[in-house]
């Protein structure tokens, strides 16, 4: 949208909706997709949702790759996607056919989100694999699926023998707690990273100073120089946005802080901001 390519070009950093997928109201996937064509219509750059398939004493859940369908085919600009998908849990040849199915759909909008994922996710099923391990590799997988090359794979986790999809251009950024090393495991195969950190109260907002710590972690660990930094920033965009874009950072992520789903409408409906 026009607004939304006037505030990147005032900024050069982007401003994204990050919502769940699940609850009362925000696992109905009619709701997620109506917040997604507001958000495109405020002038948002992004729409973005978790994506959990077990959530504890909440059994309303929405699959993300469905919704994110419908949200392609209500949409036509504004970027969406996974943060972040879990590898593991999934299994890249089903991501990969997911997301080139996606990305055609919204004419090269996707972005993919991968990480580790968490526990709950997988200890319900049974499910013994190595989160980090399935993580990077299972980024190496992905990208080799989408290069439209034969792909021949013999790994710790997975196997892939005789495998040929349609080559397909997907941006993946990488996830996880910072400071921890996993989401830089595959720092070398993405183009962003998704950094997120928790402290006795739940998240916190990563100063720019931290953020500036990130994007090197990023680039020491083989992630492009060039590469996106998407800063989850919780209940409100922080405040010092020029700070944060000479830090590295280019995405800004938040849920407005809404307590309900008609205040996420109306905090959508206001759009980014246009000067902090």
């Amino acid at each position: 949208m026009i607004l939304s390519g006037v505030l990147a070009t005032l900024w050069g950093m982007r401003f994204a909706i990050y919502v769940p997928s699940f609850g009362s109201s925000l696992g109905d996937p009619s709701v997620l997709v109506s917040l997604a064509v507001a958000a495109e219509e405020a002038g948002w750059d992004g729409f973005f949702l978790w994506d959990h398939v077990v959530v504890p004493d909440e059994p309303v859940v929405a699959d993300v790759w469905v919704t994110l369908g419908a949200v392609a085919a209500r949409t036509s600009s504004i970027t969406l996607g996974p943060l972040v998908t879990s590898l593991g849990r999934r299994r890249p040849w089903k991501v990969a056919l997911e997301a080139s199915t996606l990305q055609r759909l919204s004419g090269g909008r996707l972005v993919l989100g991968v990480g580790a994922g968490v526990p709950q996710d997988y200890s319900p099923f049974g499910e013994r694999v190595s989160r980090a391990v399935a993580m990077s590799e299972g980024v190496e997988l992905v990208r080799a699926l989408l290069s439209g090359e034969p792909v021949e794979h013999r790994g710790e986790v997975f196997a892939v023998s005789g495998v040929r999809f349609a080559p397909v251009e997907v941006p993946i950024w990488v996830g996880g707690v910072w400071p921890r090393e996993v989401p830089f495991r595959a720092a070398a195969l993405a183009s962003g990273v998704v950094p997120a950190t928790f402290g006795p109260g739940g998240l916190v907002v990563l100063s720019p100073a931290d953020a500036a710590r990130v994007k090197a972690d990023f680039v020491a660990s083989g992630g492009p120089a060039g590469g996106e930094v998407a800063l989850w920033g919780g209940a409100s965009l922080p405040e010092g946005v020029r700070e944060y874009e000479e830090a590295g950072v280019t995405w800004l992520l938040t849920d407005g802080g809404a307590r309900d789903v008609e205040e996420l409408r109306a905090f959508v409906a206001a759009g980014p901001p246009s000067g902090v």
